[in-house]
């Protein structure tokens, strides 16, 4: 049974953890290293700000954390730590984090730290909390479905807390539809296929981006290939041909009456 976030020990392992790395110098903005898409943004992407990225379908889930991995990467400076903040529900439903997929994403897994919380209320408070620790270089807030506390209110407490900070919140919404907040990006996601390197290999990991807020005026919609070892995103077409058959997924499903209420 998982319990309340305890902030201040959060606080204090966070510290522990950055002592060794002096504070990366303040940024405005991040960039996806693509004219394409950087173009659309006049000031580059705001790295105090809350983004929204939602997975399209259930089957989408892994795409859409994938890209807020990716996000998160190219947001954070140096080898600053990124918090995931997620609900113990989504954790039910997607899984777990798995520390070989992140390295095969270009996360090292010590850079990350991950909490676990009861409702989507802890996950909130502790994103709004963690947003002010010293060395935090981006926080990932995973709670599940559309929370009622995941209000304009509580949306514009986020954007406050990630623009006082300079810090970048990533909200990643699964299993849930979009809705009236202070997101300053809005990005659906749904998977793509991959382009083998040859003799079998994997290729690298794709996204079928569409970018449906962006408070700075312009969207768009891509296809984008996500070069793991360089950490940066490169544009291609469509693939022509067979769609290979999508693995097996559950639909999102609603809480039991047991659970804890939002």
């Amino acid at each position: 049974m998982a319990t309340t976030v305890d902030l201040t020990a959060l606080r204090r392992d966070i510290a522990s953890l950055s002592a060794g790395h002096q504070p990366a110098a303040k940024r405005s903005a991040f960039t996806f290293g693509l004219d394409t898409i950087d173009r659309v943004f006049r000031h580059g992407t705001e790295r105090g700000a809350v983004h929204e990225i939602f997975a399209d379908a259930a089957g989408d889930a892994g795409a859409a954390t994938g890209f807020v991995a990716a996000l998160a990467l190219r947001a954070a400076p140096g080898q600053s730590l990124i918090l995931w903040l997620e609900e113990d529900f989504a954790a039910q439903e997607h899984g777990f984090p798995y520390a070989p997929g992140l390295k095969n994403i270009g996360l090292d897994p010590q850079r990350l730290i991950i909490v676990r919380c009861p409702s989507s209320q802890d996950v909130l408070k502790a994103a709004a909390d963690s947003l002010g620790i010293r060395g935090t270089g981006a926080v990932i807030i995973a709670p599940w479905s559309n929370p009622k506390c995941l209000d304009l209110t509580a949306s514009r407490k986020l954007l406050l807390s990630a623009q006082q900070t300079d810090v970048p919140a990533f909200l990643l919404r699964l299993g849930a539809s979009p809705s009236e907040n202070a997101a300053t990006t809005r990005w659906l996601v749904r998977s793509a296929a991959s382009q083998s390197s040859g003799a079998g290999a994997l290729g690298h990991p794709v996204f079928d981006a569409t970018l449906i807020r962006n408070r700075q005026g312009m969207t768009g919609h891509w296809i984008l290939q996500w070069e793991s070892e360089d950490h940066v995103f490169q544009q291609i077409e469509p693939i022509s041909g067979d769609v290979v058959p999508a693995p097996a997924y559950r639909p999102p499903q609603t809480r039991k009456s047991g659970t804890r209420p939002y």
